[in-house]
């Protein structure tokens, strides 16, 4: 007949405590401890073995709380300070250590190696450049030419150049090659410069060239006669010489049509060559509206 007796759970607490520092003591402290119950293990000893083998192993039959085979803590100051530590860390603590063994440490710090080594790849790749220093020209990139500024005396690209005879008080007489839109005096530098006691103040030096044109630098007392071009033979005319100009020329004057233009070549033939552009005021017909407008146009 099972027994209806039940001991109250804080009796069954007391005797598991019990049996745990009984398990702590010495073993040589234990067997020279006084027997309380006498030789034959009275009442406490048969207690204590009940609570030992039924309540706190389960009745294992006497086995340890910590399963079979489990080695017995060691005794001491340090196993005891030990123990204390260990009952003191809260039950959440103690479940999350974790122990990592030495391949998983070393696998650990090779993925991390790795992930520092892409991030530190990424960022080489997308740092900008540094700035090229001054006059360093940038790979795959061709520097502009630097412009050049055009020669005073160029002409318009595609114009032929003008061929001009230059006579006179020269250093090297004869035909020069100049570019369209050179002016006299680029045709006196090109034919050496003139020579000493040459009257320059009888030449317009800033006068453009005609092609096949002749300049004369003449000495001091001598008039030019400038002998002009042929017509159409450049597109650009210089003045017109009055002591050469046919009546068809001087008909293309401005404020000269074709009588003003008779009269001056009858002037012409009854009191010889033009020794002034101011002459032309003495032609009939030519008023100083006219000869202002006339000026820059014509030379004796």
């Amino acid at each position: 007949m099972p027994s209806s007796y039940h001991p109250r759970e804080p009796a069954h607490r007391a005797r598991a405590l019990a049996s745990r520092q009984y398990r702590r003591v010495d073993p040589a402290a234990r067997e020279s401890a006084p027997d309380p119950g006498g030789e034959s293990g009275g009442e406490f000893d048969g207690e204590f073995d009940e609570g030992l083998d039924g309540e706190f192993d389960g009745g294992s039959g006497g086995e340890s709380d910590e399963g079979p085979g489990t080695p017995v803590p060691r005794t001491g100051p340090v196993a005891e300070l030990t123990r204390r530590l260990a009952d003191r860390t809260p039950p959440g603590i103690r479940a999350a250590r974790v122990r990592v063994g030495p391949r998983a440490a070393a696998g650990a710090l090779l993925v991390a190696v790795l992930v520092a080594a892409g991030l530190g790849f990424a960022a080489w790749r997308t740092w900008p450049p540094a700035p090229a220093a001054a006059g360093e020209a940038l790979p795959g990139r061709a520097e502009p030419p630097a412009p050049t500024a055009p020669a005073a005396s160029s002409a318009p690209s595609g114009e032929p150049p003008v061929v001009v005879h230059v006579t006179g008080r020269v250093t090297a007489p004869g035909l020069v090659t100049l570019p369209a839109g050179s002016r006299v005096g680029d045709a006196l530098t090109a034919a050496g410069g003139a020579l000493p006691g040459a009257d320059l103040d009888a030449v317009n030096l800033a006068r453009v060239l005609v092609d096949g044109e002749q300049v004369l630098v003449p000495v001091p007392g001598q008039h030019p006669v400038a002998v002009p071009a042929a017509p159409g033979a450049g597109s650009r005319g210089g003045p017109l010489d009055l002591n050469a100009a046919t009546p068809e020329e001087l008909d293309g004057l401005p404020g000269v049509g074709e009588v003003l233009a008779g009269r001056i070549v009858a002037w012409r033939e009854e009191n010889g060559p033009f020794r002034d552009v101011e002459d032309l005021g003495d032609v009939p017909g030519i008023g100083p509206k006219v000869l202002d407008g006339l000026r820059d146009l014509v030379t004796a």
